[in-house]
């Protein structure tokens, strides 16, 4: 009465790679960036414990760098273009290919396209027509940030800018240590409150961290932008991603930038190690951080803050009972980390080490401090 079937299997070999391209033009920007690359189908093992690289971004995010091709941008009806030149980073070509503005000045309401030409003869190509500008614009205008500061418990940061022609929409993006919260409106207004939290990362975090700076933006946005952006590719049936590029994957699209807010997010006190500490470095220089609870919880809490003196930098942690770990980081994002310092918090003092794996050089004793502007 008992049986068993044996389910059949079979190997299906790797598919053929595609040329996966992206790019956004931006004519506040000194160069155009066109980052070209193969889509991963297993051929090949990927190193995905190297750092980061802003001038080798594909291979140090885990892609596989597309080299050697020929890529151009053309403006309107011009059939010959401008080359891009391929940065080599420790001299290894790196699929990331750059046209100065030197050699083309991309204008707000023109019209560009792209062609990439692989060395085995693959060829993708792409158009967006750039969002318009008011009379008088120049570049660099839109990038400068006006500072704001907001106390997070209260505030309200109300962002308003006037309507653009040739934009699909508009995308507002703030930069957070848990990477970027980003949203489109079809508005020219919008109020991003202080309590506001993070709904792309686990746990829905914060947007805005008591101590740091952090920048606020918002660009006018092409249709090609918005649509790829907006979409996602199903795990599954491998659909679902709009792309705007044609013989390829990916993006080719634009942006205009329209305002730049930086932000200086205080809260108010609330907890014992809502403070100013001070101490002296292994250096024998004077140091002092700002430090709150960011996040109140059982059994452990957010922290966050800053540095007052010296480098400036930004701080998080977590506090637990009396422990408390607090991780400096070099810019504002998380990943970035410049020390670990590791302590216990007994009264009006913190006392602790730092790990030997980053800089050791801060302060070992913090003393409580009123917390004066």
């Amino acid at each position: 009465m008992l049986g068993a079937c044996e389910i059949a299997t079979e190997t299906v070999g790797a598919p053929r790679p595609r040329v996966v391209v992206h790019a956004v033009l931006n004519p506040d920007e000194a160069e155009q960036v066109i980052l070209v690359e193969s889509s991963l189908t297993g051929r090949v093992t990927i190193d995905t414990t190297l750092r980061f690289d802003p001038l080798d971004p594909i291979r140090t995010a885990g892609g596989e760098p597309l080299t050697g091709a020929t890529v151009r941008l053309l403006r309107d009806a011009d059939s010959v273009g401008v080359l891009a030149d391929e940065t080599l980073r420790f001299q290894r070509r790196t699929g990331r290919y750059t046209v100065p503005r030197t050699r083309l000045a991309i204008e707000p309401g023109r019209r560009y396209r792209l062609q990439v030409r692989t060395p085995d003869g693959r060829v993708v190509t792409g158009e967006t027509r750039v969002p318009s500008a008011e009379p008088g614009w120049q570049p660099g205008v839109a990038t400068v940030a006006q500072p704001v500061t907001i106390n997070r418990s209260v505030d309200t940061l109300r962002l308003a800018w006037s309507p653009v022609a040739d934009a699909r929409t508009y995308a507002i993006r703030v930069e957070t240590p848990n990477g970027p919260w980003f949203l489109f409106s079809d508005s020219t207004r919008f109020a991003l409150s202080g309590t506001l939290r993070n709904f792309f990362v686990g746990g829905f975090p914060s947007v805005w961290f008591p101590g740091f700076r952090q920048l606020a933006s918002v660009a006018a946005v092409d249709r090609n932008f918005y649509d790829y952006n907006r979409s996602g590719n199903d795990p599954f049936g491998g659909t679902g991603l709009i792309s705007s590029v044609q013989g390829g994957l990916g993006l080719f699209g634009s942006a205009l930038n329209l305002l730049r807010r930086d932000v200086t997010v205080l809260e108010r006190d609330r907890f014992p190690l809502d403070a100013r500490w001070v101490g002296t470095t292994s250096l024998g220089e004077p140091a002092s951080y700002d430090l709150w609870i960011e996040a109140p919880g059982t059994p452990r809490a957010s922290v966050s803050g800053r540095e007052r003196i010296g480098f400036r930098r930004f701080l998080i942690g977590t506090l637990e009972g009396d422990a408390l770990r607090l991780v400096t980081l070099r810019g504002t994002s998380g990943a970035d980390t410049v020390a670990l310092f590791t302590a216990r918090v007994v009264g009006d003092t913190i006392r602790g080490e730092y790990s030997d794996r980053f800089d050791t050089e801060g302060p070992t004793l913090l003393v409580r401090r009123a917390r004066i502007p």
